[in-house]
């Protein structure tokens, strides 16, 4: 009967232990792949046998010295976009807004960055449609008065001088019917 008994609990210790070391190497696996220490899981597992707990001490330290470095790139990256995009915050009100979701931040802050980049293009583009219907109109003004002057309403100005320059070639147009009529 006492054999049957210490039996029984040989044996559920087995059991337990089995499972323990298969939570181990899931442990193990999880943390290689998070590391990516060079070596497979069960390299790893093969050469630590029976001192499976100081490998997964070991990995977890060097796991929590890769997140270290990949929050340190990242808080580098959103101090490098806000000096790019000055959102009217600072890089260090932004991370501590943003803890623990910095990845949220710099996708904002890329956004943000485009959308500047996109708005300058189009400016830059008005600009000289503005400079070449100026030259063409002859307005009286230059081209940077009038910019001032319409500054934020770019569009409206180059509706104007359009207007101003699609006149100005039907009354060119008109004199020059005039002055043919009048050779012959």
């Amino acid at each position: 009967k006492n054999l049957t008994k210490m039996k029984a609990k040989q044996e559920k210790a087995a059991v337990k232990e089995a499972e323990l070391k298969a939570a181990k190497r899931e442990r193990v696996s999880a943390l290689v792949d998070e590391t990516m220490p060079g070596k497979s899981a069960e390299d790893l597992l093969a050469m630590y046998d029976g001192k499976e707990d100081q490998l997964i001490k070991n990995l977890e330290k060097m796991n929590s010295k890769k997140l270290v470095k990949d929050k340190a790139n990242k808080q580098q990256s959103v101090r490098q976009l806000v000096d790019e995009t000055n959102p009217g915050k600072s890089a260090e009100e932004l991370l501590a807004m943003y803890d623990g979701k910095e990845d949220d931040l710099i996708k904002n802050l890329t956004k943000m960055k485009m959308k500047q980049e996109k708005t300058a293009e189009l400016k830059a583009s008005q600009r000289e449609s503005v400079r070449a219907l100026v030259d063409e109109t002859n307005p009286g003004k230059s081209a940077d008065e009038l910019l001032a002057m319409y500054d934020g309403k770019e569009d409206q100005l180059i509706k104007n001088l359009e207007k101003m320059n699609s006149k100005k070639l039907v009354k060119d147009k008109a004199n020059k019917q005039q002055s043919v009529r009048q050779l012959v």
